[in-house]
């Protein structure tokens, strides 16, 4: 059941991005992996399925608010594995006034029990989680770790150190090295895996977050070096200095943080719907994609080729046609 869901996705030409500096783009589609509407958490799910299975563990608790897509793919693997799995959340009915996101709505309709709690009770639901589980006589996993969410970064990193063997094929047969490398950047997994396994593959391209989270700036890059690190400690090595030399994290482009509307945002994703067709949403690779096109020219980056990840997340796509229907 595991193996076939990581077919290797398209890398297509995106023209209707190429701008006056001379810029070609190129668009990754992950969000084209089929399963669960595929996206980045479908990689990083399976780093994490597999990793709980060869731990001999029959229960699975995750953690994310009612719009995650992680969460969303998690309980779709877990229910194909037929494992039990309990999600600990701390997004609240009233926080998303009362709508249901879609993401939500497969979560409950795939039977995974859902804790909620306060943003200062995690590490004590994640306790209560644990306690349910094994008083129903299961093994439980965690996929961040301990009961403070640490532990277990190098676990998701490695989703994406694997998937640049695909990547760094696809480029080779381009006949155009790729300069920039743009992904979102939340939790910091997706770009540790991305830079590492650039780096590793002696890529040169330069690979940039784009942060789509509330964190503040020195934050946000401690844990995406935390993250690196782990990576290479679970290797036992260090980090390569070249590495650094081409990882980036941009936090100016957030747009006000996890979640909250943007205009231009908005008005790109619309516009890259007309054009192709893909679908952008608002939470993730919309403001991923507005923060890469304003970087680059912040930057004065010309005759250049850039690829960005699409990362999925359709069905945050699916929930701004909802809500203007409303």
């Amino acid at each position: 059941m595991i193996e076939p869901i990581l077919t290797k996705t398209p890398l297509q030409r995106a023209d209707f991005l190429d701008n006056a500096a001379g810029n070609r783009f190129w668009i990754k589609r992950d969000d084209l992996l089929p399963f669960s509407f595929g996206g980045n958490k479908v990689r990083i799910g399976l780093a994490f399925l597999e990793d709980c299975l060869k731990k001999g563990c029959d229960a699975m608790i995750i953690y994310g608010d009612r719009r995650s897509n992680l969460c969303r793919v998690l309980s779709a693997l877990c229910a194909s594995v037929g494992i039990e799995c309990l999600m600990v959340s701390t997004d609240a009915e009233e926080d998303t006034g009362g709508f249901m996101p879609m993401n939500e709505r497969m979560i409950r309709t795939l039977g995974v029990r859902i804790l909620s709690c306060a943003k200062d009770r995690i590490a004590d639901t994640v306790d209560e989680a644990f306690r349910t589980l094994e008083e129903e006589g299961k093994k439980a996993y965690y996929i961040y770790g301990n009961r403070l969410g640490e532990g277990n970064e190098h676990t998701a990193v490695s989703a994406y150190v694997k998937a640049c063997t695909e990547l760094l094929e696809q480029e080779a047969l381009l006949n155009a090295p790729i300069q920039y490398v743009y992904t979102a950047c939340g939790t910091g997994s997706t770009l540790s895996g991305l830079a590492a396994g650039l780096c590793e593959g002696r890529s040169e391209a330069q690979v940039t977050g784009i942060s789509i989270s509330s964190r503040s700036d020195e934050r946000a890059k401690m844990c995406v070096e935390k993250a690196v690190r782990s990576w290479y400690e679970s290797q036992g090595r260090g980090v390569p200095e070249r590495l650094w030399e081409h990882l980036r994290l941009e936090t100016r482009y957030n747009c006000g943080g996890y979640g909250v509307p943007d205009r231009r945002v908005q008005e790109l994703i619309d516009h890259v719907f007309r054009v192709s067709s893909i679908p952008l949403d608002p939470t993730y690779t919309g403001k991923a994609m507005r923060g890469m096109l304003d970087d680059l020219e912040r930057r004065g980056v010309r005759d250049s080729n850039v690829l960005f990840l699409h990362t999925g997340g359709t069905p945050l796509y699916f929930d701004t046609l909802a809500r203007d229907s409303e």
